[in-house]
């Protein structure tokens, strides 16, 4: 697995590409291209990994993937099928001089949240139908909903998906080393892992790898582990089966329940407990 270098498909009749995905699992291979990604999750959950960052996605979700960043979308184990709505555009989309223009200043301020992705907060009712809406329309129609999806993006509560925004592109034998690492952690995370098992994946030595991997995504290895399995726990603390704590725990990867509600307070400001308490009442 390397970060894949994708394409998305080009339509000489559109510069807004909508995209709809219906299957058992999202596109979960890692990967970037120079489009950036406004997707609305109309059913599914899962695993969003953005750059050095893990989230947990779920239906209702409305996502922008800034432009030359790594992601994937990993779907839960189930026998439900994904649903997934996307728009791509570039900021070239509608050429060099469009972004030039006063009137475009919400234009420009969307481009800058979307250079370290971020998820919707706020007016997700509107913006999720303005989404469904650009797939039954063509020509002027279509452009006006997208400046007036841009435009309420910006008049939006949002919450940024990482912080570090790399100079310049993964070249492929980086892309290549990362996907390694990253494909085997989100398989294996519920196990013991050690230095040892992650560096030899790409031949180095563990200071190596750990300088390596510090490089590419601005935290230590076990952070980022640390950062999956919390997020893992969280899919596990709403699920309809009731989970104990001490069982989520250990599903999640940690052999101690102390550790593990350290860790989950620490990154969450919360207890366990009180996590779940918070989201059964939001349900």
């Amino acid at each position: 697995m390397k970060v894949l270098a994708f394409e998305i498909p080009k339509s000489v009749n559109d510069s807004i590409l909508l995209q709809v995905d219906m299957q058992k699992t999202f596109y979960n291979y890692l990967h970037q291209h120079a489009h950036i990604q406004i997707s609305y999750i109309f059913k599914g959950n899962g695993k969003l990994l953005v750059a050095d960052s893990i989230h947990s996605y779920k239906s209702g979700d409305v996502f922008t993937i800034g432009s030359h960043t790594p992601h994937l979308f990993q779907s839960a184990k189930n026998d439900e099928t994904s649903h997934m709505i996307s728009v791509f555009f570039t900021k070239d989309s509608f050429g060099q001089s469009f972004l030039k223009i006063p009137e475009m200043k919400e234009m420009q301020r969307f481009l800058s949240l979307s250079e370290s992705s971020f998820k919707l907060l706020s007016n997700e009712k509107s913006i999720k139908q303005l989404i469904t809406n650009l797939l039954d329309q063509k020509g002027l129609d279509k452009f006006i909903s997208f400046l007036k999806l841009i435009k309420l993006f910006t008049l939006s509560e949002t919450i940024s998906l990482t912080t570090f925004i790399k100079t310049k592109q993964i070249t492929q034998d980086e892309g290549r080393r990362i996907g390694l690492v990253f494909d085997f952690v989100m398989n294996n995370f519920q196990d013991d892992i050690s230095l040892n098992d992650v560096a030899s994946l790409i031949h180095l030595t563990p200071n190596a790898f750990c300088r390596f991997f510090k490089q590419h995504t601005n935290k230590t290895f076990f952070e980022f582990l640390i950062e999956l399995r919390i997020e893992h726990s969280c899919q596990l603390a709403v699920r309809p089966e009731n989970y104990s704590i001490a069982d989520i725990a250990e599903m999640s990867g940690f052999s101690s329940i102390s550790n593990f509600n350290r860790k989950f307070k620490k990154l969450k400001g919360i207890t366990p407990s009180d996590y779940r308490s918070i989201a059964e009442f939001n349900i």
